[in-house]
């Protein structure tokens, strides 16, 4: 007669496994927290400079009139793209988190 496979006989007692995954899983998390953060706080860099380029653009455009057309539209898509990032930080990092500072603004 053949033996039924049974599965092997745990080494520790069953709470020890689910303590060691309990605190793997927190760890985990804890780094995935830390990770959006960070993500948030970069994509809020990322709109601050967005802003400043916007800024040159339009300088740029009151210098070079035979480009202003140009340079103010180019200073728009880069307002849009800061206004996503400030978006994205602050979905991520929550609206009392998120550095809305003031580096916007126009000409």
């Amino acid at each position: 007669m053949a033996e039924k496979d049974t599965p092997a006989e745990p080494s520790g007692p069953l709470d020890e496994g689910a303590d060691e995954s309990a605190d793997a899983l927190d760890r985990v998390r804890g780094r995935a927290s830390e990770l959006t953060s960070r993500i948030g706080r970069l994509a809020g860099e990322i709109a601050d400079s967005e802003e400043r380029v916007a800024r040159t653009y339009e300088d740029s455009a009151r210098l070079r009139p035979h480009a202003a057309d140009r340079l103010r539209g180019a200073a728009q898509d880069a307002r849009d793209f800061a206004a996503r990032e400030r978006d994205q930080s602050r979905r991520l990092l929550g609206p009392e988190e998120s550095d809305d500072s003031d580096d916007r603004g126009g000409p």
